[in-house]
C-alpha cells in the first residue's frame, strides 16, 4: 500500500511538471525562436525483483526539433537570401541605364548619327558642325556615366562586403559565448540552445554554414570549419589582392621565351623608308621607332641606333619615358621576379635582348589598356608592292590580364560559397569568379566605345564606293588603297574614350559620307570574336536586355527558392513550434493524471485512516 502511495506521488510531481511544460510553451507560443518543450520521464527502477511499479521520475525538459531538417532550412535560407541580394544589385544597375523615350544612351546615340547626316546635308554649316560637337560630347558623357554607375556600385558593394564579415565575425564571436553558457549551465539549457539556433539562423542569412553536433559543437562555412569544439571560434577575413594586366609579346609559351616582335631577317634599313615599329595605347597615345632612330636606351645619356638587335630594349625605353603613358604603363626587356623584399629583379642581363612585356601601372581590373603594335617591314609587300602593315598580338597563354581577386579566407583557407547575402557580392567583385555582371556590363561599354574610337578614326573607300572601317583594317588590308584619317574620337576604353572637336572642322564631304554609313551597319564587330555582329543601337539595346533578362532569371529563381523555403519552413515550424491545440489537449490529459494520482493519494489515505482506526 505504501508502495502505491509512492507511486502516485512520482505520478503527481511528473503531471505537475507536464502541466507546467504546457503552459511554458503556451506562453511562449509567439517568442521568436522558440521551440516547443517536452517533459521526459522515465520509470524509476526496480529495487526488489519482486516489486513493480515504482512510479517515475521527471529527467529533464528537452525541445522538439530536428537536426536534419533544421539543417536543409538553414540551407534554404542561405540560398534565398543569396538570390535576394543578386536580385537587389541587378535592380541598381538595371536602374543605371534606365531610360525614356527622349533620354538615355540609345536617343543620344540616334540624336549623334542624325547630327552626322544633317551635316552631311550642309558641311560648312556651322549650326549643324555645333550640333555634332554637342551629341558626340552627350554620347561620351553618357558612356562615362554609365561606366562610373557600375563602378560606383562596385565600390559600394566592397564597402557592404567588408561590414558584413564584420558582422558575421561578431555572431561567430556570440555563438562562441553562448555555447561557453551552455556548457557552464547546470541546468537544462534549452533557452541558450534557442538563442544559439537563433544566431545560427542571423548568420546563414550572410553565409552558407553547415552545423555538426555529434561529439562536440562544431560550425564549418562554406566547408571550412569556423567554430570548433564548441567555443574556439576562428574569424573569417575579407582578403583583397590585385595583379595588374601584363601583356607579353612572345612567339609561344615555350621556355626560354622568344621575343614576337620583328623577323631579324627582313626588318632593316633597306626600303624606300625605314622599317618601323609602332606601339598604340588605348588607341590613343602611340610612340613609333624606325630602323636607324638614335634612342638613350640605357637612360645613361648616350643614344644608340635602333637596329634589329636592340629595338625591344628601344621600346622599353621609349615607353617608360613618354610623358603621356607614365603612370600607365610601365615596359620591361623580359621580366621580372619578386625577392624577399617585395622589390622587382629584372632579367639578366639587361644588355642584352629578351622580350617585351608591357604592364599596367595600376594593379587589377582598374588598371586594364588596351595595347596595340603595329609593325612596318618594307619586305612584306601585296600583289602590288604596297607595304603592308602587320600587327603583333601578345601571346594570350602567357600574358595576364587585371585581377581583382577579392575572397574570403579562415586560417589563410579560402572558402568558396554557396549562399547567403555575401556570396553575390564576392562573385562580383571577383573579376575571375566567372559570373561577375560587374565586369561583364564594363566590359560590354569597352568593346562599344573602343568601337566607336576605331570606326571614326580611319577608312578606306575602296574602288567599288564599299569601306574598310577603321584604322585597325585600314592598316592591314592587303588591297587598301589610301587610309583617309578622322580621328574624331580616340581610346581604347570607356574611361581613355575623348572625343576631339576641333576634327569636327576638318570634316568633308568624303568623311561625312563614311561616317554616315556607319549608323547603318549591321555587321559590326563589336566583341572581336566575329559572332553576334551588329549596329552600334543595336549592340547597346542588347547590354540592356541582358541586363533585364539577368535580373529577372534571378526573380524566377528567388521566387522558386523562396516557395521552397516557405514549404520546408512550414514543415519545420508544425514540428517544433506550439501547437496551441495539441498543447491544449496535453494540459487536459496532464490534468486529468494530475487528479487521478491526487485521487489515489486520496484513496490509500484514507484506507491508512481505516486500518488505524481498526486498531483502535
Amino acid at each position: 500500500m505504501l508502495n502505491i502511495l509512492n507511486v502516485a506521488q512520482t505520478g503527481l510531481q511528473a503531471s505537475q511538471a507536464q502541466v507546467e511544460g504546457v503552459m511554458n510553451n503556451l506562453a511562449n507560443e509567439n517568442t521568436p525562436g522558440y521551440k516547443a518543450r517536452v517533459v521526459d520521464i522515465s520509470e524509476l527502477d526496480h529495487s526488489d525483483t519482486r516489486l513493480t511499479g515504482r512510479g517515475v521520475s521527471v529527467d529533464s525538459v528537452s525541445r522538439i526539433t530536428n537536426v536534419y531538417m533544421y539543417q536543409n532550412l538553414v540551407e534554404e535560407e542561405s540560398k534565398l537570401h543569396s538570390l535576394t541580394e543578386l536580385d537587389v544589385m541587378l535592380n541598381d544597375i538595371e536602374s543605371i541605364f534606365y531610360e525614356t523615350d527622349d533620354s538615355g544612351l540609345s536617343a543620344d546615340i540616334n540624336r549623334y548619327f542624325q547630327s552626322l547626316e544633317n551635316l552631311r546635308t550642309s558641311p560648312e554649316n556651322e549650326i549643324y558642325k555645333d550640333d555634332v560637337k554637342n551629341n558626340a560630347s552627350i554620347l561620351v558623357e553618357d558612356l562615362q556615366n554609365l561606366y562610373e554607375g557600375i563602378e560606383e556600385r562596385e565600390e559600394a558593394t566592397l564597402n557592404r562586403a567588408e561590414d558584413t564579415v564584420e558582422e558575421i565575425n561578431n555572431i561567430l564571436s556570440e555563438i562562441g559565448a553562448v555555447s561557453q553558457q551552455i556548457i557552464d549551465s547546470t541546468g537544462t539549457p534549452n533557452d541558450l540552445l534557442d538563442k544559439r539556433d537563433a544566431l545560427e539562423q542571423e548568420l546563414a542569412k550572410y553565409i552558407d554554414v553547415e552545423i555538426s553536433r555529434e561529439d562536440s559543437y562544431e560550425l564549418k562555412i562554406g566547408g571550412v570549419t569556423a567554430v570548433r569544439f564548441d567555443t574556439n571560434v576562428h574569424s573569417l577575413n575579407l582578403i583583397e589582392e590585385y595583379s595588374p594586366q601584363s601583356d607579353i609579346y612572345v612567339k609561344d609559351s615555350v621556355i626560354p621565351y622568344e621575343s614576337s616582335l620583328i623577323d631579324k631577317t627582313t626588318w632593316d634599313n633597306t626600303g624606300t623608308t625605314p622599317d618601323s615599329l609602332t606601339y598604340v595605347l588605348n588607341n590613343e597615345i602611340s610612340i613609333t621607332i624606325a630602323y636607324g632612330d638614335s634612342v638613350d636606351i640605357d637612360g645613361d645619356g648616350v643614344d644608340e641606333i635602333v637596329d634589329e638587335d636592340n629595338i625591344v630594349r628601344a621600346l622599353v625605353a621609349k615607353i617608360n619615358t613618354n610623358t603621356n603613358m607614365l603612370g600607365k604603363v610601365t615596359a620591361y626587356n623580359g621580366n621580372y621576379s619578386i625577392d624577399n623584399d617585395g622589390n622587382k629583379v629584372l632579367m639578366e642581363p639587361q644588355t642584352d635582348e629578351h622580350y617585351l612585356v608591357i604592364e599596367s601601372t595600376v594593379a587589377g581590373e582598374k588598371g586594364k589598356f588596351i595595347g596595340e603594335i603595329l609593325i612596318n617591314d618594307n619586305d612584306n609587300v601585296d600583289g602590288n608592292g604596297a607595304e603592308i602593315g602587320v600587327h603583333v598580338s601578345k601571346n594570350d597563354t602567357v600574358s595576364k590580364e587585371g585581377i581583382d581577386d577579392i575572397h574570403l579566407e579562415i586560417f589563410d583557407e579560402e572558402i568558396y560559397l554557396e549562399g547567403g547575402i555575401l556570396k553575390p557580392m564576392i562573385d562580383n567583385l571577383k573579376t575571375e569568379s566567372g559570373i561577375n555582371n560587374f565586369t561583364e556590363y564594363k566590359e560590354k561599354l569597352d568593346q562599344f566605345a573602343k568601337t566607336l574610337s576605331d570606326m571614326s578614326a580611319a577608312y578606306i573607300e575602296n574602288d567599288d564606293e564599299s569601306y574598310v572601317y577603321g584604322l585597325d583594317a585600314a592598316e592591314i588590308d592587303p588591297d587598301a588603297d589610301d587610309t583617309v584619317l578622322i580621328g574624331l574620337f580616340t581610346g581604347g576604353t570607356v574611361e581613355s574614350l575623348q572625343f576631339h572637336e576641333s576634327m569636327v572642322n576638318t570634316l568633308t564631304q568624303e568623311k561625312l559620307d563614311y561616317l554616315a554609313s556607319i549608323q547603318w551597319k549591321e555587321d559590326i564587330d563589336f566583341t572581336g570574336t566575329g559572332e553576334d555582329n551588329t549596329s552600334f543601337s543595336k549592340f547597346y539595346q542588347t547590354i540592356r536586355v541582358d541586363i533585364a533578362d539577368d535580373r529577372e532569371s534571378i526573380i524566377f529563381k528567388k521566387e522558386s527558392q523562396g516557395a521552397i523555403k516557405e514549404s520546408m519552413q512550414n514543415t519545420y515550424d508544425k514540428l517544433t513550434k506550439v501547437d496551441k491545440d495539441k498543447e491544449m489537449v496535453d494540459l487536459i490529459k496532464y490534468q486529468a493524471s494530475y487528479e487521478a494520482n491526487a485521487k489515489m493519494i486520496t484513496v490509500v489515505d484514507e484506507m491508512l485512516a481505516t486500518i488505524l482506526g481498526m486498531k483502535r
